[in-house]
């Protein structure tokens, strides 16, 4: 009796020992992600400041101001929009241009007041990165003149 308590107890703490690495795990890769999105502006218009040339990536979808209840699956918990945008493009997303925001009531009809009704505010833009312009190649010397 005293081996199967043993064994029982012996697997208990090793389960807890795996929980306690995948915590670890997905705490590390919140702060990877928190750390990343700092960087990408938002912005509501197509210019971002310093109008850095970029290419469009496609579009990000997410939560804005209020949490929802529930996401009926079509963007992650408590995504926002940048979180939303790195997801799906990564590393890649320097903005997010474009933008918009509506309100999605929680009930089966439309709000009128949608700060007095439940409900949340959903985001989306286009996620975009900037590129680089090529260094101008140098043209080549002219021969001096004899």
């Amino acid at each position: 009796m005293r081996l199967v308590l043993l064994i029982a107890a012996i697997i208990a703490l090793g389960g807890c020992a795996g929980v306690e690495q995948d915590v670890s795990h997905l705490q590390q890769q919140q702060d990877a992600i928190r750390a990343a999105i700092k960087k990408i502006k938002v912005v509501h218009g197509a210019n971002v400041k310093s109008n850095p040339p970029y290419t469009a990536l496609g579009r990000a979808e997410g939560f804005c101001f209020n949490l929802p209840n529930s996401t009926g699956g079509q963007v992650v918990h408590g995504d926002g929009l940048r979180a939303a945008a790195y997801r799906k493009y990564g590393d890649q997303v320097d903005a997010i241009v474009n933008t918009s925001v509506w309100f999605v009531a929680d009930d089966d009809y439309g709000a009128y007041e949608p700060y007095d009704e439940g409900g949340y505010f959903e985001c989306a833009g286009t996620a975009v990165h900037f590129v680089t312009q090529p260094a101008p190649a140098a043209s080549p010397a002219s021969p001096p003149a004899s």
